[in-house]
């Protein structure tokens, strides 16, 4: 009898930890989020990760760097986004077909109205054609700021670096531009761009080969040696759309696109990005995804998987389906296979903290009540 009772006493602190365990696995991506603006405050005295001028411009916050800084792929990102709303022109065509991974994005840009979206979408644009740098015999959009990143020659990108997604995926904001402003100035930045991102890196470009197949690369520090790429998937598929959107646009001649060649080493490779079958990494030096870009890769390979023949076989599908599941479930799979950083354990300090808190609660309130 006694026994029963002590299982009977402890049934509400089982029920609290299934609780709290339930919202973290569920809401684990806005949980993540918030924990991102805290330490945002706490490093710079800002309750968020980013912010906006009038002109939708965006200024990024990051504890590794003192000042806000400018990222020329934010430019490009939301660039894409005003232009979308803006104009409403989604469609099939990969030009003007709002971006299905989205949702996996965080800091949505401020709500603006029609005029002004439109005005932000050639602000923006405008941002590119008067930003384009040509360094290392190409051209590119260059980041003024040292970036730490785990894994890279010293842990660190050092300025100035360029990105092989920055510039192939401003392909598509510069198209854009011109088919709707008709300013021949952004065509012609969009083929430098298309130039630039399929010349090799030793040649000063982002070209390089993974398993010998086509790879564009994302970070691109020419002080690094080209067998420490970090070879980063998100980056290879964004900029593969600025490929095929340019060779689209531009009605490339078949024999001359690489795009299908792109998205053929992306269905090889993409298995080498994958862990244990439940996960996807962010690279392939060692860092695995943390919440944002494991939904990411999630909504970008669902995004392959409907569009592009490459994809449509029963090994890719299977893995779509499992990182799927992981994303719907990430709490759980992010404490089991997620990157080792403060962000890891501040999340699991807040999970466990919550089950304390509460748990304390409940004692309080069962002990006054006697």
């Amino acid at each position: 009898m006694k026994k029963s009772k002590n299982i009977i006493k402890i049934i509400p602190y089982i029920i609290i930890v299934m609780i709290v365990s339930y919202t973290f696995n569920k809401y684990a991506y806005e949980l993540d989020e918030f924990n991102g603006n805290i330490r945002s405050l706490v490093m710079k005295g800002k309750f968020s990760q980013r912010e906006f001028n009038s002109n939708g411009f965006p200024l990024s916050h990051s504890p590794h760097i003192p000042k806000p800084f400018l990222s020329p792929f934010y430019v490009v990102h939301y660039g894409l986004i005003y232009s979308s709303l803006g104009l409403n022109k989604d469609n099939v065509n990969i030009l003007w077909r709002t971006d299905s991974s989205l949702p996996g994005w965080n800091v949505p840009p401020p709500e603006f109205n029609q005029e002004e979206l439109i005005a932000n979408f050639k602000f923006s644009a405008d941002w590119l054609l008067n930003n384009i740098k040509l360094f290392h015999g190409e051209n590119h959009y260059l980041y003024d700021f040292d970036w730490s990143y785990k894994g890279y020659k010293n842990n660190k990108l050092f300025a100035p670096w360029w990105s092989g997604l920055t510039d192939a995926y401003a392909i598509i904001l510069l198209l854009r531009a011109y088919d709707h402003f008709g300013d021949n100035k952004y065509l012609l930045t969009s083929k430098l761009l298309y130039q630039s991102s399929l010349a090799p890196i030793h040649k000063g470009g982002s070209l390089t080969t993974l398993d010998n197949m086509l790879w564009i690369e994302e970070y691109v520090d020419p002080q690094a040696h080209s067998d420490q790429l970090a070879f980063v998937l998100n980056g290879m598929i964004y900029s593969t759309y600025g490929i095929e959107s340019f060779e689209n646009y531009l009605n490339i001649d078949e024999s001359k696109r690489l795009s299908d060649k792109l998205y053929q080493s992306i269905s090889h490779n993409i298995f080498k990005f994958d862990i244990k079958n439940e996960w996807s990494s962010y690279d392939l030096i060692g860092n695995p995804c943390n919440i944002k870009y494991h939904k990411i890769h999630t909504l970008l390979l669902k995004d392959l998987i409907d569009r592009n023949q490459n994809f449509k076989n029963k090994e890719i599908i299977d893995l779509y389906n499992n990182w799927n599941k992981s994303a719907a479930n990430s709490g759980y799979y992010y404490i089991k296979h997620g990157p080792i950083s403060w962000a890891y354990y501040q999340f699991i300090t807040m999970y466990l903290l919550s089950i304390l808190v509460l748990s304390l609660i409940y004692f309080l309130i069962r002990k006054n009540a006697k």
